[in-house]
């Protein structure tokens, strides 16, 4: 007796399992992963979560306004005095949220 074969995976579902995190599109400054590629461990695997936080922050400044100091993209946040300031966490919520 033959075993049945099993339906294949559905594309709608295929696509949102490999859909690359939008932030992969600028080079990592803590690992050193190419654009487009996956953040690497210390050890050099690839990390099958978020990108490095390094990478995230490098893409909510390229891509976000900040709601809190109100900079543009690709500007650093800034405290009311006018010195850089690292990032504020609103600009990481807003990068995630042009992401979806």
């Amino acid at each position: 007796m033959t075993q049945p074969r099993s339906a294949p995976m559905p594309a709608a579902l295929r696509a949102g399992r490999t859909a690359p995190h939008p932030a992969r599109a600028i080079r990592c400054t803590h690992c050193g992963a190419a654009e487009g590629a996956r953040c690497t461990t210390r050890s050099g695997r690839i990390t099958k979560t978020k990108p490095c936080p390094a990478r995230l922050t490098a893409h909510a400044i390229a891509v976000a306004v900040c709601p809190t100091c109100q900079v543009l993209p690709g500007t650093e946040c800034r405290t009311p005095d006018g010195r850089q300031h690292d990032i504020h966490p609103a600009r990481l919520t807003e990068a995630e949220g042009t992401a979806a």
